[in-house]
């Protein structure tokens, strides 16, 4: 029910701000702005350039919503804008850094889960860490797949929206990714058990 209250309310945001109201864009800039900022991140490693490219993210789609028609599923919109951002930085660079996730600097983006066992906390560090090193030696196609998937949530539909790709082309690409992680991750720390 959730789901289709968000979409009607988006779709009543997206047509105002079709005919220019400004507030209506900036409850769409209000609902997504922390994930966007999370998903280029993640694909950047860079504070400082996820920033820019949130705020250019944003900029592009203001800029291109009146070009937009019918059911704009506004968060599989938002992610192909972002997404493309990133791969041309990361183009431009022909080379990926990738930054450890400091989750002192970043804990506002995540949902909290705040615990008394140090252990636990210690140990799920260290696992994001993990994570975080093998998504940097990850290829950049397979890993904004996987982000899109495991860390955004979005369905095998939105993926294909984004990354312009059929349903079974991003099931392909899932499967790949996820092959390349397990690979790598096997390759760095041995089975997991």
């Amino acid at each position: 029910m959730e789901r289709c209250v968000m979409s009607s309310e988006e779709d009543a945001w997206v047509s105002r701000a079709r005919e220019g109201d400004q507030a209506a864009f900036e409850a769409i800039f209000q609902r997504y702005e922390r994930q966007i900022y999370s998903f280029t991140y993640r694909m950047m490693g860079d504070a400082d350039d996820a920033y820019d490219l949130t705020q250019d993210c944003f900029i592009k789609a203001y800029r291109n919503l009146e070009k937009t028609n019918g059911d704009l599923n506004v968060s599989a919109w938002l992610h192909r804008i972002a997404s493309n951002a990133c791969l041309d930085v990361l183009r431009r660079r022909k080379r990926i850094r990738w930054l450890p996730w400091d989750n002192e600097k970043h804990e506002n983006l995540l949902p909290s889960h705040t615990t008394d066992d140090p252990e636990l906390t210690a140990v799920a560090t260290e696992i994001r860490q993990d994570v975080q090193i093998i998504l940097d030696k990850m290829t950049p196609r397979n890993r904004l797949a996987l982000l899109l998937r495991e860390f955004e949530g979005l369905s095998t539909e939105e993926i294909g929206e984004v990354m312009g790709l059929s349903r079974s082309a991003v099931k392909s690409v899932l499967f790949r990714a996820r092959e390349e992680f397990r690979k790598l991750y096997t390759s760095s720390y041995g089975e997991a058990h």
